[in-house]
């Protein structure tokens, strides 16, 4: 039936926009503490969901690259909530935090291709929201079909190394701890 494959697509946007919301750290506690706002680029042993060396294997100005992701990682959440002209901007510096850090040194291949579908998605997603006048709220177009048969959405929904690198995200970033 027709009607039940919109409320499939609503369900699953939905579920992309609040991965998308814990990804970016709303509500992260690192986000409003000017001290948590940098962290260690590697997080520690026990809670790494891929085996990680002790060290920082992408260098001192990988440290710098990472912080510059969580940061706007934080801004494009923020952003979800605004226009599209908002959102464009915070996802175009999300995007290149991303290519700053790629490829990603020290993580398990799936992290580090998930990383890779990660920056495919965020191009994908800028070059839909293009398509909207920038004083449109994001709230009102996240349900357009452009969005719900994106590849971006579907990456969101069931790529497992897209979800392992979102997973290392929110460690890295501090994000909800």
């Amino acid at each position: 039936m027709p009607s039940s494959r919109p409320n499939t697509r609503a369900l699953a946007w939905s579920g992309a926009v609040i991965a998308a919301a814990i990804l970016t750290g709303c509500s992260s506690p690192a986000a409003s503490d000017p001290s948590a706002a940098t962290p260690a680029p590697t997080p520690s042993p026990s809670s790494t969901p891929s085996p990680a060396p002790s060290s920082t294997s992408t260098g001192s100005s990988a440290g710098g690259d990472y912080e510059a992701f969580c940061d706007a990682n934080r801004a494009a959440a923020a952003a979800k909530v605004g226009t599209v002209g908002e959102d464009i901007v915070a996802g175009n510096a999300q995007l290149e935090a991303i290519r700053a850090i790629l490829p990603l040194q020290g993580v398990s291949a799936e992290i580090a291709a998930g990383a890779q579908v990660f920056e495919a998605s965020a191009v994908e997603t800028l070059g839909i929201l293009a398509q909207f006048p920038s004083d449109s709220l994001v709230s009102d177009v996240g349900l357009d079909p452009r969005f719900l048969e994106s590849d971006a959405l579907r990456n969101a929904a069931s790529d497992p190394n897209y979800q392992a690198f979102i997973g290392w995200t929110i460690q890295t970033c501090g994000i909800g701890g």
